[in-house]
């Protein structure tokens, strides 16, 4: 886990300042080299239409490939169904000015283990979030810059800040991530959004929007759509707010070479004619010796079946007989969060000679936060950014040149006119995503994990549930992912 940042009188963590912008895009939500041609080899490989395995596996995300891959290694035969035509689920590969790019997940942070143990394993080195020089802090009118361990707000609210966000972490500490409905005034703090919690423990405005936008940052979604129990639960799941907001020792500490996504497309590499894609689950059947997964005109025979689909998106099987009440009723409850992700390629990174990170987060600003991910070579300059929350709302339905002139519009106010002449634009509306919806993950609202959510992992009969949603550590995030399929794959072999 990230180290628990102390507050004084008159400092403040720079793990708790500019870096609420990377936030949940630790999560989620890659890129690599290889295997466009293994996915279209998988993809058109013809599959028996009544084809017998131990498990089926629904969704080639990171969680449904660790677990199909954590399966075969105990001798369990498997076929892992995708609906989409590539592998990687909210992870996602791009290429802008001739660089590799993550489209989704991006970020990993030294206490994400199970993530960094993959990328080891397949020899995918990290590099560091580059940080040198100073942040751009524009909130509640005053527009600041800043470096090192202090940010720039104000010596009032840099003492406010401090003492919310203690509140907030001695409240996520008493939190069991895994059943965070069992937490000491569960149902109270389920009953009121961020919104309402930070207009009772916040006066300063400059505080009160730094941390919305916060919550709209890891969250992809407003601080009034999500409850408190839920925010509280994703940070003790994460290790703490600090260690979800941070760039050095948190969750954007580093990147991985090459991008996220080539770790997926190794693990699919390694399934083979296991791995079937443009294979959208429609229906679930349970009887009394297994189960039978229809996926258009095909179908497979397995004797349990694991789902690794987000709740609103698993929600769209036919389930029979249908699911219980309590599981049910979370999918009804558990909307996608809304982003849009946006890649920016310059001739150099000019940011960097004017002494700044090209780290801005901003209230004045439709898209935003936005980052340095300038290659590592140097040979060109690149920012990455977010529409979150109502932001991508907004923009989602509009055109991709529309989107394109706000963004660079939005950065030319913080970087100067050369951000208005870009050399390549790239992007991604997970919101329209037809197999995805949003991003990063899903949002709970008022009540939702106090009535609902012990179906989150319950099995239901021969059905497991994974995901990143699902993860007891580090929801949210490609590591939690992981977490999941592992254990999911470990609870179905124990019944095998």
């Amino acid at each position: 886990m990230g180290d628990q940042t102390g507050f004084g009188a008159t400092s403040l963590s720079r793990r708790t300042a500019l870096t609420f912008g990377a936030g949940a895009a630790g999560l989620a939500a890659m890129q690599g080299s290889a295997t466009a041609q293994t996915q279209s080899q998988a993809a058109s490989r013809p599959a028996d239409s009544s084809a017998s395995v131990d498990v089926v596996v629904v969704g080639a995300g990171f969680a449904g490939l660790t677990a199909a891959r954590a399966l075969r290694a105990a001798g369990h035969s498997v076929v892992v169904l995708e609906a989409d035509d590539r592998v990687g689920g909210r992870t996602k590969p791009g290429k802008i000015a001739g660089e590799t790019v993550d489209l989704g997940g991006q970020w990993v942070g030294p206490a994400q283990a199970r993530l960094l143990a993959l990328a080891k394993e397949y020899g995918v080195a990290v590099y560091p979030q580059f940080t040198a020089g100073k942040n751009i802090l524009d909130v509640a009118g005053r527009r600041v810059t800043y470096e090192g361990e202090t940010p720039g707000l104000s010596p009032m609210a840099l003492v406010e800040l401090a003492l919310v966000i203690g509140k907030f972490e001695a409240l996520a500490r008493k939190v069991p991530a895994s059943r965070p409905w069992e937490a000491p005034d569960a149902e109270a703090n389920d009953a009121q959004t961020m919104e309402t919690w930070v207009l009772a423990n916040a006066k300063s405005p400059a505080v009160r929007t730094v941390m919305r936008l916060a919550v709209r940052t890891l969250a992809c979604a407003e601080a009034s759509e999500i409850s408190l129990l839920a925010m509280l639960a994703a940070a003790s799941s994460a290790g703490g707010l600090n260690e979800m907001i941070s760039t050095r020792g948190g969750a954007q500490d580093s990147m991985l070479r090459g991008g996220v996504w080539q770790l997926a497309a190794r693990m699919a590499e390694e399934l083979g004619s296991a791995l079937v894609l443009s294979a959208p689950v429609t229906a679930i059947r349970q009887h009394e010796s297994g189960v039978t997964v229809q996926a258009g005109e095909r179908q497979w025979r397995a004797r349990y079946v694991v789902v690794t689909a987000p709740p609103s998106m698993a929600a769209r099987i036919d389930y029979q007989p249908p699911l219980p009440a309590m599981r049910d009723g979370l999918t009804q409850r558990m909307p996608m969060g809304c982003v849009i992700k946006v890649h920016i390629a310059y001739e150099r990174p000019f940011w960097r000679t004017q002494g700044l990170t090209g780290n801005v987060l901003s209230d004045r600003s439709e898209f935003g936060p936005w980052f340095d991910h300038s290659p590592e070579h140097g040979s060109t300059g690149g920012l990455v950014g977010f529409f979150a929350g109502r932001a991508a709302q907004r923009w989602a339905e509009r055109s991709s040149d529309a989107r394109r002139e706000q963004v660079l519009k939005d950065v030319a106010v913080y970087l100067g006119d050369e951000a208005l002449k870009p050399v390549d634009f790239l992007e991604e509306v997970w919101t329209a995503a037809k197999w995805h919806r949003g991003g990063y993950g899903a949002t709970p609202g008022l009540g939702v994990l106090t009535g609902f959510g012990p179906a989150l992992r319950e099995p239901v009969g021969r059905i497991y549930w994974a995901g990143t949603e699902t993860a007891e550590a580090f929801a949210g995030y490609i590591d939690g992912a992981i977490r999941s399929g592992e254990h999911s794959a470990q609870e179905v072999a124990r019944r095998l």
